[in-house]
């Protein structure tokens, strides 16, 4: 069964869309290419660094050399208020926090922005389902800079950085094969219930993002602290010192989205157009590297996609929950026509690593057998002949020099060699 996850649009011209995404074999060469470019871009920009340089205090003077008055910074921040349930006050820590983002990190801050145009989709349709403020799009940016196999000293994972008894709470499986904090969409879909619970508990949207940050009972702590207040910014000094540039750093990742532009900062954006996506739910165990090799996409790609498979293997159906195999839509027709191949080449690449090794000293005589030839017959697939000579697709793909998996009637393949 197929699923349209997600859209990612062109940065190229419409000309070369079209030949991109089309499944004609002569092209498919491209797209491939295309494909590795994009994964090289964002292994590029996934630096596991950025956690911790979009957390914490910023520097006092980080705003000093700011091109905008104080009172411009208001009058935007202003603006952004007003659109939101959300408090997006200006204070002199925002001020600060605004200057290490669009002066100091504003090279991270391009990069986030690139990868967002992957990211901030999911984010909006999660936020949106749940009816939760836009605006929280912007929490992952200072979470893990959008690199859903960030992971910070503590422990917490993924573009939400969901520690591991917190995942689990929100339902997310986290074990050997498989940790859904990695998962993009089943990370934001935790994420969202799990804001929309700390909301509902503390009744502003401040107080519920220190929750986030950390924890409601220390949150609950520092109200006590406080007298009682229920104010963020009255709370705020009784918080855990990050805590307190929590709210501070979100303003400031908010402002950053919506004016980076004015101060210069260019979306890092990948170097070619990356086709749509689609996420189709496998029947058998599947290793990603045979799946890169049976559906002709490049072995990078297919595990940027999939960064919730911890040892690159997508497990079988377990207890009626199926797992989903995220593709470039243009190899889902790969995946219909080879995904038994695909699953059978899995199985016999782990019993060949789990038996042992036998060594012989039997020499054959024997001289080398010519390639079997098969004639395509109508009706034929790539995969149906693949099974019938107990072979791989991507054998018969490299001993004919076939980029794709279409074949013609009356064509003469090699089989066996």
């Amino acid at each position: 069964m197929i699923f349209r996850r997600f859209t990612l649009y062109t940065l190229l011209a419409a000309s070369f869309i079209g030949s991109a995404v089309s499944l004609d074999t002569a092209r498919f060469g491209l797209a491939t290419k295309v494909d590795t470019m994009y994964a090289k871009w964002v292994l590029s920009s996934s630096q596991r660094n950025w956690v911790s340089q979009f957390k914490g205090p910023a520097d006092s003077l980080a705003g000093a050399s700011l091109a905008v008055s104080d009172e411009v910074l208001k009058q935007r921040l202003a603006v952004l208020d007003k659109r939101s349930p959300m408090d997006l006050r200006y204070t002199p820590d925002v001020r600060n926090a605004i200057g290490m983002y669009v002066l100091r990190k504003k090279d991270l801050v391009a990069r986030v922005m690139g990868r967002g145009r992957y990211y901030f989709p999911i984010f909006e349709a999660g936020l949106d389902r749940y009816d939760l403020p836009l605006e929280l799009r912007a929490l992952p940016m200072i979470e893990s800079a959008l690199n859903p196999l960030a992971t910070s000293p503590a422990g917490a994972k993924g573009l939400w950085q969901f520690m591991y008894a917190t995942g689990k709470l929100q339902g997310l499986e986290i074990g050997s094969y498989v940790d859904e904090r990695s998962d993009p969409v089943k990370s934001t879909d935790a994420a969202c219930r799990y804001l929309k619970r700390l909301y509902e508990m503390f009744g502003n949207w401040e107080l519920a993002l220190a929750a986030y940050n950390a924890g409601p009972g220390n949150v609950s702590k520092a109200i006590r602290a406080s007298g009682g207040k229920n104010n963020y910014w009255e709370v705020r000094p009784y918080l855990p010192r990050e805590t307190r540039m929590y709210v501070p750093n979100f303003i400031a990742a908010n402002y950053a989205l919506a004016y980076g532009g004015l101060h210069g900062i260019k979306p890092d954006l990948p170097p070619a157009t990356f086709f749509d996506v689609d996420t189709v739910n496998v029947t058998a165990t599947l290793d990603l590297n045979v799946a890169a090799a049976e559906f002709s996409v490049d072995t990078t790609l297919i595990k940027v996609l999939n960064p919730m498979y911890k040892l690159q293997i997508i497990p079988a159906p377990k207890d009626g929950k199926m797992y989903p195999l995220v593709l470039p839509r243009a190899a889902v027709a790969s995946f219909q026509e080879c995904a038994d191949s695909a699953y059978a080449a899995t199985n016999k690449t782990r019993v060949r690593a789990e038996a042992p090794e036998i060594q012989t000293t039997t020499v054959s005589s024997a001289p080398a057998s010519s390639p079997k030839r098969h004639t395509v017959r109508s009706g034929e697939t790539l995969s149906a002949i693949a099974r019938k000579y107990g072979v791989r697709v991507s054998d018969i793909q490299k001993w004919n020099g076939l980029r794709g998996t279409t074949i013609q009637i009356g064509q003469r393949l090699i089989v066996k060699k």
